[in-house]
């Protein structure tokens, strides 16, 4: 119990595995001896609060700072002990500099919930049962294909599976998330690149081994295992096949990724 409760505030994170392992479209092994990962949700929460927790922490952050925390020792001071001074001079400023500053946060946290239920509710299409299936981006699973059009941003970190080009090819920006305005080519590894219809992509038997993710926007390791009919073939993936959460689709007119 203790090591959650470390966990859950923070202080002691779970420990992972160096690598993670994604079976596309959820197909896992049939087999009694396998134990499926878990993976964080694709939701954002950028907030700091919530409805419950706002009036304690917010309190619990402003008390940190020097300033605050001094000026409430001495209207407490005030309080317990006859002083020539009263105490609403220290504590009717501290007051007014606390409830203005808890105002100010709650509305900036208030705007963080408002962008971040946007981004958790846009629509989004994954292939299931062979067809196109309308979601929203906080339900995609780690392992579903997902379609981008053009001109829409990557919903998740998602590796490039196939797309309307010749030779799985794509063009991305990252402006967003480097700066840089420059598209970026993108390839998807030759035995999923012909798969440019949602009937052959759920039909895909295949398993991406790659790292655990990391804040280095330019690395990525990993290999996708794909079941071809009587044999599996093995490519290596890098940051070529990597589509970057945040980044927009450009000159392309869908892609599909995991």
């Amino acid at each position: 119990m203790l090591r959650w409760i470390r966990q859950q505030l923070g202080f002691d994170p779970p420990h992972q595995s160096d690598n993670r392992t994604i079976y596309i479209a959820n197909r896992f092994p049939q087999h009694g001896h396998y134990v499926p990962q878990k993976f964080a949700e694709n939701r954002i929460i950028s907030s700091k609060y919530t409805v419950w927790n706002f009036v304690p922490k917010n309190l619990f952050e402003q008390f940190r700072r020097v300033a605050n925390f001094y000026f409430l020792i001495i209207f407490l001071v005030q309080l317990m002990i006859d002083t020539p001074t009263s105490p609403i001079t220290s504590g009717l400023p501290l007051f007014f500099v606390i409830t203005v500053t808890a105002i100010k946060q709650g509305y900036e946290d208030w705007l963080r919930h408002k962008a971040d239920n946007e981004v958790n509710g846009a629509p989004v299409y994954v292939v299931r049962s062979g067809g196109l299936v309308k979601t929203r981006s906080k339900n995609i699973r780690v392992g579903d294909i997902v379609r981008v059009a053009k001109d829409e941003t990557f919903p998740a970190d998602l590796v490039l599976l196939s797309s309307d080009r010749e030779h799985g090819c794509c063009y991305v920006t990252t402006a967003s998330l480097d700066g840089e305005t420059n598209l970026k080519t993108h390839i998807a590894v030759p035995e999923t690149a012909v798969l440019q219809s949602v009937a052959n992509l759920d039909k895909l038997v295949a398993v991406i081994e790659c790292q655990q993710p990391e804040a280095d926007l330019y690395r990525f390791v990993g290999r996708i295992t794909i079941s071809h009919q009587i044999e599996e073939i093995v490519r290596p993936l890098g940051p070529e096949s990597l589509l970057l959460r945040g980044a927009r689709l450009k000159n392309t007119k869908e892609i599909f990724g995991v």
